[in-house]
């Protein structure tokens, strides 16, 4: 299949030039991106975190309503470092506050939506007794309602209500992070909120209407808008993940519809889905006669059975806490040093267990079908086994659908495709095609050195050469051809990526056409 890899059209449009490409990294932080609903903070864009206070101070806390913040936790808890979370909502309303103002009002609107958006605003005019109208208004978020714990601040001193002012109030709050201005300005500046009686405390105007969190996320909501930058197209204005999680709510499954399109968005990404199974995989029974039933299949995938339980918290999740956050920090941890790390211990914090029980002929069934296991061993340390994707063993052979094999894959992938994005905006001659060959044979030759392919060999590990068609002008495009043995020597994977001006596309190339006869000598 082949995969487009677009570019904005500013760079296509750039004049082609001389680059000299940077080394591709072989060892870099895992990133593990989650989407879902969380009790606050900005909707539809991806944010970076690396640490869980990262998550509490954009996002809030735990919540009733889903299950994202016990992923993110569970994922830093288990060695992740590096994540990027997307807030998504269905129909949730932003708080408003209506701010006296005469016989009028200076009608503010919070930023983000949510119920747990606690905001307040005081308005004063200390210090303006010679500027004419003007006011101060400060901004406060709180905790929760009249709380004094502040959270956020915003402080707009001499503001105007005049438009030909160079502090317009408009103009001042373009760049708020907590509100924004709903409706028509009222005819004069809003009235000051001060004490009644000097000492007290100074009083505030709460919200008028509160915010609400809207409803469960439907299949739409978290697919999105590829036009809008909406869902799971927000991670196109990331550069890299690695893993894709969408923790379900309590007691719902996300639909078919969410599972296809996450799983060919990862394969766009070169990214693993890691799939939470449906609520109904209670004993490995029914998820043995639920993976067969479903006939979902995906390389790109990861799912697994059972869910997880805190140790501390046994009675309060009876069905268990969906596992996808904590799979992508324990393969993250062992990826620290290389993706290929099929050796690296993989153990779950002591912190959690399984909600359910799996025996080693119940676990070998349903690995084969792409089925993932978690089981408790001595001393309570819960263990990933099976290592596979969602591919059955009966559609493939058995070594091809395993995790590592595919992870290596992917990373490779990826990693060429990132790094060689500069060959669509250099001039296409001989001197670019050298530096392309450079880059990509010094990362497959410290691949190759760090064990990624156990051929003893360079030339059995992997093999490249580029082609020119249309060698000058405008149309000019280069191909280049690689291949890579990651799991016996000589056994190559192999692709193509066509650059041209403004693209590049990868394509696979069937075993036939990519044998090792294809390879050109060194």
């Amino acid at each position: 299949m082949a995969v487009e890899i677009g570019f904005p059209p500013a760079t296509a449009r750039a004049a082609p030039r001389r680059e000299s490409p940077s080394p591709i990294e072989v060892l870099k932080p895992t990133v593990a991106a989650f989407l879902g609903r969380a009790e606050r903070g900005p909707v539809n864009e991806p944010i970076v975190i690396t640490s869980l206070d990262d998550y509490r101070k954009v996002f809030g806390g735990h919540c009733g309503f889903g299950f994202l913040s016990h992923a993110v936790h569970h994922y830093f808890m288990n060695g992740g470092t590096h994540a990027i979370v997307v807030r998504l909502v269905n129909g949730a309303r932003r708080a408003e506050i209506d701010v006296p103002a005469g016989d009028g009002f200076l009608r503010l609107r919070a930023r983000r939506p949510g119920s747990a958006e606690h905001l307040r605003v005081s308005v004063d005019y200390d210090g303006l007794e010679r500027e004419g109208p003007r006011f101060n208004l400060v901004v406060q978020r709180v905790s929760r309602p009249g709380s004094s714990l502040v959270e956020d601040q915003e402080l707009y001193p001499a503001l105007s209500m005049s438009s030909d002012d160079a502090r317009f109030v408009v103009d001042a709050l373009k760049d708020s992070k907590l509100v924004a201005l709903l409706g028509p300005l009222p005819s004069q500046r809003p009235d000051a909120t001060s004490p009644a009686h000097p000492g007290q405390a100074i009083p505030y105007v709460d919200c008028t209407r509160p915010g609400s969190d809207g409803e469960e996320l439907t299949d739409y909501d978290i697919v999105g808008s590829n036009r809008e930058g909406t869902g799971l197209f927000a991670l196109d204005r990331a550069e890299r993940i690695d893993f894709l999680c969408l923790p379900p709510p309590p007691g719902r499954d996300l639909g078919t519809t969410t599972f296809v399109a996450a799983e060919r968005y990862c394969e766009r990404r070169r990214a693993l889905l890691i799939w939470d199974p449906p609520w109904a995989w209670r004993t490995a029974d029914a998820a043995l006669l639920g993976v067969r039933a479903a006939g979902l299949t995906s390389p790109n995938t990861l799912t697994y059975f059972p869910r997880l339980r805190p140790r501390a918290e046994l009675g309060r999740f009876p069905h268990g806490l969906p596992a996808s956050g904590a799979l992508a920090g324990l393969l993250a941890a062992a990826a620290r040093d290389g993706v290929w790390r099929s050796d690296a211990d993989v153990r779950l914090s002591t912190a959690l267990s399984t909600a359910a029980d799996v025996g080693p002929k119940e676990g070998a069934r349903l690995h084969r079908f792409g089925v993932n296991t978690l089981s408790r061993g001595p001393g309570g340390n819960v263990r990933l086994h099976g290592r596979v994707c969602l591919e059955p063993s009966r559609t493939v052979p058995a070594a091809w659908g395993l995790l590592d094999l595919r992870r290596t894959v992917l990373f490779v992938l990826g990693s060429i495709e990132r790094a060689t994005q500069w060959m669509t905006r250099a001039s296409i001659d001989a001197a670019a095609c050298a530096r392309l060959v450079e880059q990509v044979r010094d990362f497959f030759a410290e691949l190759h050195g760090r064990g990624a392919f156990p051929a003893a060999k360079a030339e059995q590990a992997f093999f490249l050469r580029v082609t020119r068609r249309h060698a000058a002008g405008p149309d000019a495009v280069v191909t280049l051809r690689f291949g890579f043995a990651p799991l016996d020597a000589g056994r190559f994977e192999v692709y193509e990526i066509d650059y041209g001006a403004g693209f590049a596309k990868t394509r696979a190339v069937p075993p036939l056409e990519g044998s090792v006869s294809d390879r050109p000598s060194r």
